[in-house]
């Protein structure tokens, strides 16, 4: 039989670490185990957690247990962070919250809630909580869901009949892992990942889903801002006529999906500076020289899009990320 690979080994316990030390091992633990973000408790002094992880080819799920703690994503971390992935917890004991994009879900035992690593957001947990996280990545859920965005800080009741029935069946394909081989394992994934695609249907405003040709107008909208991003002159006027249609029905099928054209266009060249800002092929370019680089002329209003988007200015993302690499250099060393 051909074994999937699967990596069900990773067991994560403040247990055996000296008291002292288990809220920093707790820290790093939560960090390697999902993004990079930034855990604070009030049970520091006796503080207890456990993270018994399981990362298959593409989503990744995890018990994780302890102490009352508030865990924040912060503009911050997102900045130094590559992965975007949606994470969706089900409440297994206990009490929890989700918070974001201003919207707040309250996880009685048996919800579930979603929550985006590229916004901000607050889990706050209960003394001895226990979840069940599945860690999906976006473009696997926005296939399903192309407003997924919109459902992030939700709460899916499990005393629903369809809230029951994806807990219910998450957890029992959660619990088949081990034992899956290679075809059998990439069914699995796809049904956990349909799974908590339909539970958040039962949200509300999950109902505007795209039709076929509108998910293929977006796509090709897509492909035209990534051809054509450096272009200063680039924006929904353009992208309209390159599609040849009128800038409303651009304007509304991106509205259908939660979004804009100007958004999407921002964050395109953003990302794209704050890779060259990462890079160094580009260490010897000024910070305006990268960001004329990617279509953006009006410099009086970059710094502030770029401090909005990362939470910190382009020039403290580049001695941060400078910081990191020599730090790394050293440790290798």
């Amino acid at each position: 039989m051909e074994v999937a690979l699967i990596d069900t080994g990773i067991h994560l316990t403040t247990k055996d670490v000296h008291q002292r030390d288990r809220f920093a091992f707790w820290r790093e633990a939560v960090c390697d185990s999902y993004v990079q973000l930034e855990c604070i408790s009030n049970a520091r002094a006796n503080f207890i957690g456990e993270i018994r992880l399981t990362r298959m080819p593409r989503i990744s799920t995890s018990y994780v247990s302890g102490s009352q703690q508030l865990v924040r994503r912060r503009k911050r971390d997102i900045a130094q962070a590559s992965e975007q992935c949606f994470l969706l917890s089900i409440q297994l004991e206990k009490q929890g919250l989700v918070e974001q994009c201003g919207r707040t879900a309250e996880l009685a035992q048996g919800d579930f809630a979603l929550y985006s690593s590229t916004e901000p957001y607050d889990l706050s947990l209960q003394d001895g909580f226990r979840q069940l996280v599945v860690q999906i990545p976006r473009a696997e859920l926005l296939q399903r869901l192309p407003n997924t965005d919109l459902l992030t800080g939700m709460a899916v009741s499990g005393n629903s009949q369809i809230g029951g029935l994806v807990r219910d069946s998450v957890l029992r394909l959660v619990q088949s892992q081990a034992t899956a081989n290679a075809m059998t394992l990439r069914c699995l994934e796809d049904s956990i990942i349909d799974l908590c695609a339909t539970g958040l249907t039962t949200l509300r405003g999950a109902d505007a889903i795209l039709t076929a040709t509108e998910h293929r107008l977006i796509h090709q909208a897509d492909t035209v801002i990534a051809r054509r991003i450096q272009d200063p002159d680039l924006d929904r006027a353009a992208i309209a006529a390159a599609l040849s249609i009128s800038v409303r029905r651009l304007s509304e099928v991106f509205q259908a999906e939660g979004t804009s054209v100007a958004h999407k266009i921002r964050e395109a060249r953003l990302s794209g500076i704050a890779a060259d800002l990462r890079s160094p092929q580009y260490s010897g370019w000024t910070i305006s020289a990268i960001a004329m680089r990617w279509g953006l002329n009006n410099l009086q209003h970059f710094s502030r899009m770029f401090r909005d988007r990362f939470g910190v200015s382009p020039r403290e993302y580049r001695a941060i990320i400078n910081h990191n690499q020599r730090t790394d250099l050293l440790i290798t060393r």
